[in-house]
């Protein structure tokens, strides 16, 4: 008996489902390309439950007549190539011919549709990849898919799901990324009966980045990218040097040819071109990359979607030419960036230009541009390493107290604390301790964070903490990227902030007042600060789904001191002390080791004495 059977066409078409649903915004992102691939300028998403129990999408394409609504639920059926050689032309959005089949086969489908030569509309009813009916239906040209029950035939797959908002965010990602691409479409969604996002037709997409990231979007240090050279183009917006820009660090977008792509080749060339710039103003934290919004444009016969079963992958003709070409263009606009701004700060020195205080960057433009270096500089830079005051005179107190100790004591309890242990740092980033058998080296940071993140947990679960009153009640509106998943959450949660210090009173549509912040935020930046709090949260929430730890994360990072922060003596040991009265004083909330131990032992063996 033969080993080798073919599998039967439910099952194969489950098998396709799994490769292509991957979760609710796979099915969001296959239905709404097809109604761009359909020519559609009004597209409204509506979703229940993160797409869980309900997901619709409607749109005013050009609809298809019963014939080609019955071929499209067939697999492999498309109207976007005939031959092989269309394979490698495509210019489309979707192509393949899976999409309906595959959601139909583990959802409850219905599809109404109606071409713009039909005056009936066709309605077709599918359960767990079953046809149910196929009848006549009265509707306006465009085609309605609504999908329901999704994955309720697998539950295997179903289990894999994640909470209802770590789902949404995820639908609510690809609309920004399709209403980036697509400034001339008016988008529309829906969660749970409230409209969430309503992206009016606009002429051009800086209008759109204006709806998405808000007014302030374009006050950002942001660089303006426009070359080509011969097919290949690119266009978009990166991050300039003025200023860390922490409110749109995670904007990491990229476009190639009207899709959304991840791409190992073109992440690396962005990297490559910012990072002698990086070393030399340090600017940037190691390890990030600053923002950017890219479109790329390629011949289609230069670049392969086919190679990624949700297209987010591609692969290039000539992946050293793309390469390069992106390398280049954003290093020259960062060379060019970096001249305007010399010149600007030589205008002011020559009185050109009216002498305001010089920025950061301006300053390090300057000290970078200067050859001869004055004897002044190199000991300013040299004093945070010297520490002239290693041994005090102790309290008055003190020495009446030492008088009654034995003389081998009576030295060492002469000595404050801050000497015994004698901490210093780093780059102002890195607390070197030394121990009895080597060096103990704390992350200023991590630690802080640890320290503020067990008190916060601790604050939640019992007595409020100290706040500090503002001056002004601040209204803050919510960045459209963000308002939308965040309002909720916050205004179903505002005792819990209550208890860690903050006093927020919702407003009308994205807007909140707060009139009370934690006392351990010493940098508010006006209001700020409490958005990258919101954007924090969000991201903690996706990995954990436990609201009050997400929270006590996302407040810990942003009250803990900064890298780059000068600390004194007392407050390094006062540092020290509060992480080891921590319950785990040996890493950060995310789980990264926030002290390194190097024993005498390693030492030496560096230094080959042994």
């Amino acid at each position: 008996m033969a080993k080798i059977k073919i599998l039967a066409e439910e099952v194969a078409n489950r098998i396709a489902a799994g490769e292509v649903i991957e979760r609710p915004a796979s099915v969001v992102k296959e239905l709404v390309e097809n109604s761009l691939d359909a020519a559609a300028d009004q597209i409204t998403v509506i979703i229940e439950d993160g797409g869980k129990k309900l997901i619709q999408v409607i749109d005013n394409g050009c609809g298809m007549n019963q014939e080609d609504a019955v071929l499209s639920f067939e697999r492999h059926a498309t109207s976007k190539i005939r031959t092989v050689s269309d394979i490698f032309t495509i210019s489309s959005l979707g192509f393949r011919g899976e999409a309906l089949p595959s959601i139909a086969s583990v959802s409850d489908l219905k599809l109404i549709t109606r071409d713009r030569d039909s005056e009936i509309a066709t309605q077709i009813e599918y359960s767990g990849g079953r046809l149910i009916k196929i009848s006549p239906a009265s509707a306006n040209p465009g085609t309605t898919i609504t999908v329901a029950k999704l994955f309720h035939n697998v539950p295997a797959r179903k289990k894999f799901l994640k909470s209802t908002p770590v789902e949404y965010k995820h639908i609510l990602n690809f609309l920004h990324y399709q209403s980036l691409l697509h400034p001339e479409v008016h988008f529309k969604f829906i969660s749970n009966s409230q409209e969430k996002l309503n992206y009016p037709t606009v002429t051009d997409r800086q209008k759109r980045l204006l709806d998405i990231f808000g007014s302030d979007f374009l006050n950002l240090d942001l660089i303006v990218l426009k070359q080509s050279i011969g097919d290949i183009a690119l266009s978009g917006y990166i991050g300039g040097l003025e200023q860390e820009m922490e409110s749109v660090s995670d904007l990491h977008y990229l476009f190639i040819n009207g899709r959304y792509i991840r791409d190992k080749i073109i992440y690396h060339s962005i990297k490559s071109a910012y990072e002698p710039f990086i070393r030399k103003l340090r600017i940037y934290q190691q390890g990030q990359t600053p923002p950017y919004i890219l479109f790329l444009e390629l011949t289609p016969g230069q670049v392969d979607y086919n190679v990624h079963p949700a297209k987010l992958e591609v692969r290039f003709h000539d992946p050293g030419q793309v390469h390069n070409f992106v390398k280049n263009t954003i290093s020259n606009a960062l060379l060019d960036y970096e001249d305007r701004k010399f010149v600007t700060l030589k205008q002011k020195i020559s009185g050109n230009l009216e002498m305001t205080k010089p920025t950061e960057l301006e300053k390090k433009i300057f000290t970078s541009k200067t050859d001869k270096r004055r004897f002044s500089d190199i000991r300013n830079e040299l004093k945070n390493l010297y520490q002239p005051d290693i041994f005090r005179e102790s309290s008055e107190e003190n020495q009446k107290l030492a008088e009654h100790l034995q003389p081998q004591s009576r030295e060492w309890y002469l000595k404050p604390e801050e000497e015994i242990i004698n901490p210093w740092q780093l780059h102002q980033s890195y607390i070197f301790v030394q121990v009895a058998d080597g060096l103990m080296i704390i992350d200023q940071h991590a630690a802080h964070e640890r320290i503020l993140y067990e008190k916060i947990l601790h604050r939640i679960h019992g007595a409020p903490a100290p706040s500090q009153k503002l001056l002004f009640p601040i209204v803050l509106d919510l960045p459209p990227y963000i308002s939308s998943l965040i309002q909720d959450q916050v205004a179903e949660n505002l005792e819990i902030f209550h208890k860690i210090g903050f006093n927020i009173k919702t407003f009308s549509g994205n807007s909140l007042v707060i009139d009370e912040i934690p006392s351990e935020l010493e940098d508010w930046n006006g209001g700020e600060v409490f958005i990258e709090i919101l954007k924090n949260l969000q991201e903690e929430f996706e990995e954990t789904e436990d609201f009050r730890d997400s929270l006590a994360k996302s407040v810990s990072c942003k009250a803990a001191i900064k890298a780059g922060k000068k600390m004194g003596r007392k407050e390094m040991l006062a540092l020290i002390n509060d992480l080891f009265a921590c319950e785990v004083p040996y890493f950060c909330p995310h789980g990264r080791p926030l002290i390194i131990k190097m024993t005498m032992t390693e030492f030496e063996k560096r230094f080959k004495r042994i």
